[in-house]
């Protein structure tokens, strides 16, 4: 029998090549496919006429990018002024509970001094409400700061000119708001290729790969918009991180530089990440001077559902920084998107996940690495009993019973795409982390799932020029397997599953 994951695999493969430039980048080789859960109690209902306005306030609702400081260095718009797209009486008539705030850098400034005036000018923005918004951290003191009625604000930074390679000064930004960082913005720089054109040859740098993985440390999310195809697959797949793309469309029904294309889309999904739908005319429909309608973004959001991307679908609204759409005028009307999205064949749930719950979990997931990262330090580490089940794909060797008893280097040689399946076997332990030695500068991907065999947890991990990979594990969801991929062809020398 054929095995649908690797004849999918393959097919993505082959996708990816058709995909490139001229068709000479090599591309990663991906398993995209997902094994689909329904929510209990979805299958067989008739589908009911739910009410928007319900649906729509009872989300925790999330706008990965406004860019509230270009307007007001433009036209002096604040959180009070009456006829900006975006102030306090329009943020709660549109629902909204987390907004990203956009730091850009000036051009012809000094990198450092206009991230450091964008900051200062966000920061300000915000306390001149008096109180009733703030500066947040994370996902929680969002969640505490809604039910006070107060507007959580998040900084995103696009384009990384301006920042140290340090842990120190991330640290500093992650402590004053910043939870989202852009690598590039407009142009190429040190760290990664823009797309200023469909055919940017050029990808993440090694100083950009050094930037990435401080930023995972500092739990900080790595913003893909406006980087070339090449930098995308460097870093989702190369380094393994968990990333957005805040603010995009989808190049099948615009084309585009900065929009992704149906596998780029289908990897945010596989690997965890999300997409931004942005609500720019120039990125939704085609012409010199495009006008775009909400019916403009629910096409593109339709698109991404039918091709089987529905966890990647987010809202990076640019409110601010575009010409918004006809029947989403200002952040007052996003109530109109849930509906016009039930009416396109969303279900409640649906909505909800693009509204809000998709950046939600991803939140959490970056967040949770240094969750786990701090556990492992208020109790020792031990190492968790597994069993490695059954190999599906390709690979040669033999497969211990027990994963961690390679003593390194004696594993099996496993095919791209081979999934290898270890089995929880203590069950009263509480997995905290995933360990891997292997071929050095392989990327492996890592699958968590349940008892019932739903999916906690999709990640990429690179191993180091040691070979060595660490992954931060989902905490307190019940975890009994996790499947270990290679997305190229690598002997496992050990794997290793830590807790408590």
């Amino acid at each position: 029998m054929f095995d649908r994951r690797l004849l999918l695999a393959a097919v993505a493969g082959a996708l990816l090549f058709s995909c490139a430039c001229g068709g000479e980048e090599a591309q990663p080789e991906l398993d995209l496919v997902g094994k689909h859960h329904p929510e209990p109690g979805d299958e067989g209902q008739v589908a009911q006429a739910p009410d928007p306005g319900t649906i729509h306030h009872e989300v925790f609702s999330i706008d990965l990018i406004q860019d509230l400081v270009f307007r007001k260095r433009r036209d002096g718009w604040t959180l009070t002024t009456p006829g900006a797209h975006v102030n306090l009486d329009k943020l709660r008539q549109g629902g909204l509970n987390l907004i990203f705030s956009a730091v850009q850098i000036e051009p012809g400034k000094k990198p450092s001094l206009s991230l450091e005036e964008g900051i200062v000018e966000a920061t300000d923005l915000v306390a001149q409400t008096a109180g009733e918004a703030s500066i947040v951290l994370s996902l929680a003191q969002a969640q505490a700061a809604r039910e006070k009625g107060v507007m959580p604000v998040m900084l995103l930074i696009e384009g990384a000119d301006g920042l140290e390679e340090s842990a120190s000064f991330l640290y500093d930004l992650r402590r004053r708001g910043v939870a989202i960082i852009g690598l590039v913005a407009g142009k190429s720089n040190v760290f990664a290729e823009a797309a200023v054109t469909p055919c940017d040859p050029g990808g993440l740098t090694s100083r950009g790969a050094r930037l990435v993985q401080i930023c995972r440390d500092q739990g900080i999310l790595v913003d893909l918009t406006h980087a070339s195809q090449k930098t995308f697959w460097d870093v989702l797949v190369e380094q393994g991180n968990l990333v957005a793309v805040t603010h995009t469309a989808a190049a099948a029904l615009r084309e585009h530089p900065r929009n992704l294309n149906d596998v780029q889309i289908l990897a945010l999904a596989r690997y965890g990440g999300v997409m931004g739908i942005v609500f720019n005319p120039d990125f939704l429909v085609a012409g010199e001077d495009p006008v775009a309608s909400i019916d403009d973004v629910v096409r593109h959001m339709l698109h991404v559902k039918k091709i089987g991307a529905l966890d990647s679908l987010a809202i990076g609204t640019d409110y601010g920084g575009v010409r918004p759409p006809k029947g989403l005028e200002d952040v007052s009307r996003l109530p109109a998107l849930t509906a016009a999205l039930l009416r396109a064949g969303f279900s409640a749930r649906e909505s909800g996940l693009v509204l809000g719950g998709n950046a939600q979990r991803l939140l959490v997931e970056v967040e949770a690495r240094q969750g786990s990262a701090e556990a492992g330090r208020s109790e020792p580490l031990r190492p968790i009993e597994v069993e490695c089940e059954s190999v599906t794909g390709g690979m040669s060797g033999q497969v211990s019973g027990a994963c961690d008893g390679y003593l390194l280097k004696t594993g099996p040689m496993l095919e791209a795409a081979t999934r290898l399946r270890l089995r929880i076997q203590d069950m009263q332990r509480t997995p905290v982390r995933v360990e891997i030695f292997g071929e050095p500068n392989t990327p492996w991907q890592v699958e968590a799932q349940n008892l019932a065999g739903k999916v906690l947890m999709r990640r990429g991990v690179a191993l180091d020029e040691d070979g060595r990979g660490v992954l931060p594990l989902p905490k307190g969801r019940n975890m009994a397997r996790v499947f270990l991929s290679p997305t190229r062809p690598s002997i496992l020398w050990e794997a290793v599953l830590w807790g408590r």
